[in-house]
C-alpha cells in the first residue's frame, strides 16, 4: 500500500480553501479506487520534528497544497521548506513523486506553481508530468458559464488526473545521483567577520 502525504501550507490550516481543497482531494483519491492510504498535515498546526521527519521518510508520494499570497506560496509551507532543508538529496526525499495545487483569488498563482516546483525538484523530488495545478475563484465563477472556453481552464476533476500521475510515478524506482550537500549543519554560520 502506498502511503500519500498531503500537506496543507495555507495560514488558514484546517479552515480555509486551501482545507475545502485538500477534502476534494480525498475525494478524488476515493474515486480513483487505488490502493494508497493518505494522511493530511496541516502546517499551520503542525510542528518539524522526529514525527514529522519520520512520516516524510515513510511516504512513498506527496501532494503540496497552498494559496496564492502576496505571489508566494503560504507561510507555514515556506517553513516547513526551510526546516526540512536537512532531508535535500537524502532517501527521505530522493526520486519520491509529488504533486502541487495552488489557489488563488485572480492572478499569481502560475508563479507560484513553477517555482514551488522547483524548489521541491531541487530537493529531490520528483515532478512527473502533468503534476500539478492552479484553481483559481475566476476559474469558479468562469467555469459555470456554457462557453465554449471552459476547456483552456484548470478545472476541479483535473485532479483527478494529477493524482493518478502522482500514483503511477509512486512505482517508478531510480537509483538517482545526489550532489554532495552539507547534511550534518545546514545552518552552520559561513559569514566572517
Amino acid at each position: 500500500m502506498k502511503k500519500i502525504l498531503v500537506f496543507n501550507g495555507s495560514p488558514a490550516g484546517d479552515g480555509g480553501n486551501c482545507a475545502r481543497w485538500v477534502s476534494w482531494i480525498l475525494k478524488c483519491f476515493k474515486k480513483l479506487g487505488v490502493d494508497c492510504s493518505v494522511e493530511v498535515v496541516h502546517l499551520k498546526a503542525a510542528s518539524y520534528g522526529a514525527s514529522l521527519k519520520k512520516k516524510i521518510s515513510a511516504a512513498d508520494g506527496f501532494v503540496f497544497v497552498t494559496g496564492t499570497y502576496w505571489d508566494s506560496w503560504g507561510s507555514p509551507l515556506q517553513k516547513l521548506l526551510e526546516e526540512m532543508t536537512e532531508l535535500e538529496g537524502t532517501s527521505s526525499l530522493m526520486g519520491k513523486p509529488c504533486a502541487v495545487f495552488v489557489l488563488m483569488h485572480s492572478v499569481g498563482g502560475k508563479s507560484v506553481l513553477s517555482r514551488l516546483q522547483g524548489v521541491l525538484s531541487t530537493m529531490g523530488l520528483l515532478i512527473p508530468p502533468m503534476s500539478g495545478m492552479v484553481y483559481s475563484l475566476v476559474s469558479e465563477v468562469a467555469l459555470r458559464s456554457k462557453s465554449s472556453h471552459r476547456d483552456d481552464f484548470w478545472q476541479k476533476e483535473d485532479a483527478l488526473l494529477i493524482l493518478s500521475n502522482l500514483v503511477k510515478a509512486c512505482d517508478y524506482r531510480v537509483d538517482w545521483e545526489t550532489w554532495p550537500v552539507d547534511k550534518k549543519d545546514p545552518r552552520r554560520i559561513w559569514m566572517k567577520n
